[in-house]
């Protein structure tokens, strides 16, 4: 049997959130204390507990000191002893109230620390740029259910945009609420949860309509963070327009041949006048035409729709920008044309 005694203090989530500090004395199978919570609303409230350690711990907790103005319940905790040596469970009070929680133990030993002790804490980062991503409904589902695999008490949020404001949802409630959205062009995936320290691990994955949209996630396993982040890349890959991606990130091929074609037509063009006109037409022409492609081009676009998208709703964003190119071609030689005549 596990001996628990100790100060505990940790976090908890859910209706209700803030820091949490026991004292644990146990007795064999038998444990009680006291119990504060600092809620970030509410402020302190504290009980008086009972429980027993077996499979599970238990706690059963009695209010002892009442927040004016504030209801307060007795409350249930359930958890179990992690590898790491904390405790994660759930809570739920006699009013309604219910979450999740993690806590801690808290030595308090004034000898010298070991080596061990002052081994700082290190958070892993890893941030994955994205190129021009196409989602249709069963991509965001598959999505949605690949990032929460590793999270057992983590819920996804969704942020997204719509008539020019950002609303904020989990998941379930995004995908029953649509409310006859068929498009976005921005969407932001989040989840997290405690892993260890009083570190969360954190999952986030932002696909924009013009910028850069990328995978971050951090957690102190770096394997994690790293396998993680890879996994996330490849389910999203084969969503990736690699024209349009190639066109924001160096501009299409066709429009730097235009470039070299000018420099190299130039001095066919008698006068200087001429070759100014040439070459301020041919610049503005590709300014103009990447500002077209950028409108109406996205770099995210997401479809809600539930039917089986057609094959020209797929590629129209390739057709759209060698359509682009063409035209950028054609226009640069009739300018040459003209005025070389």
């Amino acid at each position: 049997m596990a001996n628990l005694a100790n100060r505990w203090a940790g976090r908890l989530y859910g209706t209700n959130t803030g820091n949490v500090f026991l004292d644990l004395t146990q007795d064999e199978q038998n444990i009680s204390g006291r119990l504060r919570i600092m809620d970030s609303i509410f402020g302190v409230s504290v009980y008086e507990y009972t429980g027993t350690i077996d499979e599970e711990v238990v706690l059963n907790c009695t209010p002892s000191q009442v927040v004016d103005g504030v209801g307060l319940g007795e409350v249930i905790v359930r958890g179990r002893l992690t590898e790491q040596g904390s405790i994660r469970g759930e809570w739920e009070s006699t009013i309604g109230t219910a979450g999740t929680f993690e806590i801690h133990p808290h030595d308090i030993n004034f000898s010298s620390p070991s080596p061990q002790d002052t081994n700082p804490e290190q958070i892993h980062n890893k941030t994955v740029q994205l190129g021009s991503i196409r989602l249709f409904m069963d991509d965001v589902v598959q999505l949605v259910n690949f990032i929460r695999k590793d999270f057992s008490n983590g819920r996804v949020i969704v942020t997204y945009s719509q008539r020019g404001s950002e609303l904020t949802k989990y998941a379930d409630d995004f995908f029953e609420q649509l409310d006859g959205v068929d498009q976005l062009n921005y969407i932001k995936l989040v989840i997290q949860e405690p892993e260890a320290h009083g570190i969360n691990r954190v999952i986030v994955v932002e696909l924009v309509a013009n910028g850069n949209s990328e995978i971050r996630v951090s957690g102190i396993n770096e394997s994690w963070v790293l396998g993680k982040a890879e996994s996330i890349l490849q389910t999203l890959k084969p969503k990736q327009n690699s024209l349009v991606t190639t066109y924001r990130k160096y501009g299409l091929n066709l429009n730097g041949a235009i470039f070299i074609a000018m420099l190299i037509a130039i001095p066919d063009i008698d006068g200087w006048k001429s070759r100014a006109v040439f070459v301020i037409s041919v610049f503005l022409l590709l300014n103009f035409l990447l500002f077209v492609h950028n409108k109406f081009i996205p770099n995210t676009a997401i479809y809600l729709e539930q039917d089986k998208p057609s094959f020209f709703k797929r590629a129209w964003p390739s057709i759209l920008s060698w359509f682009i190119a063409v035209s950028s071609s054609v226009v640069a030689a009739i300018i040459f044309s003209i005025l070389k005549s």
